[in-house]
């Protein structure tokens, strides 16, 4: 009792002050409207701020977990196109549906580390063994293709990005079906080459470039980019085509690694053709 005596006294003067410095604001704002509704507007103004802070802040901490909910809604839709099944038995697949099974899955992955700077190029992603993952996987984005697996451990993988100087994707032209190989050169993230179109063969910039499927490692019709140059190799009967990624690798965030039911038995089969070449 005898210190609040004691705080009393000599801090009086600054208590006094406080006290009749509130009671002249309330008067003031209560007795002035012009005042009062401008304290209010300030207040609600700072307080919507502050709202719309947090929220955005919000929005930005749940980002990873609202895009791994869209990936799977978008693997689960997937499952219920037709394009990705094929038929176990085409005299009962009409009127049974049931014997249908998807020939191709996406498993949803995160990139947790990359480049695309280097001649060869790589990413790191959250998905291994533990979810099905292995080499030799093709991994795609929401955009196209990006990659194939490289190697795999429990829990993370490698791919081998589209960016790699030995990587070889085969790929078609929409409009006139001609294939050729995809090619990178080490120069320009966002651009690649198609290799392997004699200058007989139409090509029209704007065209979209697809993967065949050869090899088993993405669906026939995968998208990849769009011609963006044509030009004649002096001297050569053929065309030098660049690509324009429709996934910019610089940007990779979420993928989806394809795995195929039958890659196994289309890997036996070819076997067999290359023994007899």
């Amino acid at each position: 009792m005898l210190k609040f005596i004691a705080f009393f006294r000599r801090f009086r003067v600054f208590l006094v002050f406080l006290i009749l410095q509130i009671a002249a604001l309330s008067s003031y704002f209560s007795v002035m409207s012009f005042p009062r509704t401008k304290f209010f507007n300030s207040s609600t103004a700072v307080t919507g701020t502050l709202l719309s802070l947090e929220r955005d802040l919000a929005k930005y901490l749940y980002l990873d977990e609202a895009n791994e909910k869209l990936q799977a809604e978008n693997v689960r839709l997937e499952r219920k196109i037709a394009d990705n099944y094929f038929s176990i038995d085409t005299n009962t697949a009409i009127i049974n549906d049931t014997l249908r099974r998807l020939s191709f899955e996406r498993i949803p992955a995160t990139v947790i580390n990359s480049s695309h700077s280097h001649a060869n190029n790589y990413f790191t992603i959250n998905a291994g063994s533990d979810k099905g993952i292995e080499r030799k996987m093709g991994v795609v984005s929401s955009n196209g293709i990006v990659g194939i697996v490289y190697d795999v451990s429990k829990n993370f993988a490698i791919v081998k990005s589209v960016l790699t100087k030995d990587i070889n994707i085969s790929a078609y032209i929409n409009q006139s079906n001609a294939h050729g190989l995809i090619k990178y050169e080490g120069t320009n993230p966002r651009r690649v080459q198609l290799t392997g179109f004699s200058n007989d063969i139409e090509v029209e910039i704007g065209s979209k470039v697809s993967a065949r499927g050869s090899g088993g490692y993405f669906p026939p019709g995968e998208p990849i980019g769009v011609v963006e140059k044509v030009e004649p190799v002096e001297g050569q009967p053929r065309w030098d085509i660049i690509v324009r990624l429709n996934q910019d690798m610089r940007k990779l965030r979420y993928v989806y690694v394809i795995k195929n039911i039958h890659k196994l038995e289309l890997e036996a089969l070819e076997k067999n053709i290359q023994q007899l070449q």
